[in-house]
């Protein structure tokens, strides 16, 4: 790949300023060799405890005094003594090359980072920044909270609590989400990362997954605390395994705090049976942490079901690709509520830059008109490719989408209903399961669309998951057994038959490879 996302393949601005002032702080101390800058200090605070974490016991000892932050003022004129609002402050964690592999693995899982946007802000300002040492407080709590000024941020959070709330009439939901319910962040997955830390300074304890989650958010879960227990659900959506595992650590000492899913899963678009995962959680007084990031709160509303609600904004809200942001809902009609607020604000630092929380809100005010599109335009794709399905000749094995999948009723159970002029469906995302290998990979090669990790933008985008994901290779033990002949297809804006002519054409080539397969292997 040329470029991704910044947290995974770092931006050239995000690479040209860390060069800048990596060559200041050497003119201080000659010593260090390696930067990774961040919005605020309580992420690079916790990039240094991850990488402490992940060395212990490999061989690194006396680490702590050799990793160093420095905080990095951006003042708009030489005449300002003092920073003002609109001038960023960045936190560079300088640390021994040796150390590189554990502080990008923090960069690319947690994603708190300093955003492309931010980065050009800060190349373009003339003036020298000023460099200090920094050091945490001593009881390492770092509060940033109050630190939106500007008025953009209250108009996301207000519009996000708006649409989360929907029009719901469920026994559960009787207390309205507001906008202090709704928590801003520079990505998804520093979110995730915010989320899980969260909750283990709540109740320490063991995460479980029910279904597949996010390659990240495995990692995440299983680094820190007590680990992670994982429950596949097949294509059954099975819980059984689950609800039997927990009702064993019920009877000794309580092990477990949190079940995580995603609705859907990706990439095989499966819904767990969130219902049951809520009697289950309330029966052994658990969280329900849930990642709608798939679907989009425009298609599902979860306030009956989840404690926790995690979206990637970069996706449908967003829609563009052109900003990354990531939210955390705390259900009001939750048991923990209070004390989940509680722990999330004490340690909550909005990392979304302000110019990326400005073209955020201006790219969502169409938010569901550009779902409505896609829910359309996706659902008619999905009709046309099922009858391959029975073609013998087709090397198009099968097709994943909660419109078609067995577990399509719990999708249902948790779709929002019909409300001014919307009309939800079942997202934009969808997976095609290939014969082989190599009628996977000439489809993928001759398909005219956007190739990448990324979806819910405007425009088609595709991925060959298990080899993007870096999985590829890799024994699968889980009851989904996720293909390495799988693409996921991200649908955007394109007219729907324009995009299903697109497909075809790469459909005829991988008709013609999977052909010669089959011809060799006679």
């Amino acid at each position: 790949m040329d470029n991704g996302y910044p947290r995974s393949v770092v931006h050239p601005d995000i690479r040209l300023l860390s060069s800048a002032i990596l060559a200041l702080i050497r003119d201080v101390d000659s010593t260090q060799s390696s930067l990774l800058l961040f919005s605020g200090p309580q992420a690079a605070l916790s990039c240094k405890q991850y990488i402490l974490l992940l060395s212990h016991g490999k061989g690194q000892s006396d680490l702590a005094e050799s990793i160093l932050v420095y905080s990095v003022d951006f003042i708009a004129s030489l005449c300002h003594d003092h920073a003002r609002p609109s001038d960023p402050v960045l936190y560079a964690m300088v640390y021994p090359s040796m150390l590189s592999p554990y502080a990008i693995a923090f960069w690319q899982r947690a994603g708190p980072g300093v955003s492309s946007r931010l980065a050009q802000n800060c190349l373009e300002r003339a003036s020298r920044p000023r460099i200090h040492p920094w050091t945490a407080p001593p009881d390492t709590v770092i509060h940033k909270a109050s630190g939106d000024p500007h008025p953009v941020y209250q108009a996301i959070r207000s519009r996000i609590s708006g649409y989360v709330q929907g029009f719901i009439n469920e026994p559960r939901v009787t207390k309205q989400v507001v906008p202090s319910d709704v928590f801003l962040y520079g990505s998804g997955m520093t979110a995730v990362y915010h989320v899980h830390q969260s909750i283990l300074s709540w109740r320490a304890g063991e995460s479980v997954s029910a279904g597949l989650l996010y390659e990240p958010t495995y990692k995440v879960l299983e680094t820190h605390g007590p680990g992670l227990k994982s429950y596949n659900l097949g294509p059954d959506a099975n819980l059984d395994h689950l609800a039997a595992y927990l009702e064993l650590e019920s009877k000794d000492a309580p092990t477990v705090q949190s079940i995580w899913c995603e609705c859907p899963s990706n990439p095989l678009m499966r819904t767990a049976d969130l219902q049951r995962l809520r009697s289950l959680a309330d029966q052994h007084d658990l969280l329900v942490v849930v990642d709608d990031s798939v679907a989009s709160f425009a298609n599902i509303n979860l306030l009956g079901v989840a404690d926790i609600i995690i979206s990637s904004l970069s996706k449908y809200f967003s829609g563009y690709a052109d900003v990354m942001a990531g939210s955390v809902i705390l259900n009001p009609n939750s048991t923990h509520y209070g004390a989940l607020h509680q722990h999330i604000s004490s340690t909550y630092e909005n990392g979304l830059f302000v110019q990326d929380a400005i073209q955020l809100e201006s790219n969502s005010s169409d938010f569901l008109t550009r779902m409505a599109q896609i829910n359309e335009t996706t659902q008619y794709l999905v009709t046309q490719l099922l009858p391959l399905l029975s073609n013998p000749s087709s090397p198009l094995t099968n097709i994943f989408h909660p419109s078609v999948c067995s577990s399509r009723l719990y999708y249902e159970r948790q779709m929002r209903p019909q409300s001014e002029g919307f009309r939800p469906g079942y997202g934009g995302v969808f997976t095609m399961q290939f014969a082989d290998i190599a009628s996977s990979s000439t489809f993928f090669d001759n398909l005219d669309v956007y190739k990448g990790l990324s979806f819910g933008a405007d425009v088609c985008i595709a991925s060959p998951y298990m080899q993007m994901t870096g999985q590829a290779g890799k024994k699968q033990t889980s009851a989904d057994d996720i293909s390495e002949t799988i693409i996921r297809f991200s649908v955007g804006l394109e007219k729907a038959e324009q995009i299903l002519r697109r497909i075809n054409t790469a459909l005829d080539a991988a008709v013609l490879a999977h052909r010669d397969k089959c011809h060799i292997s006679n």
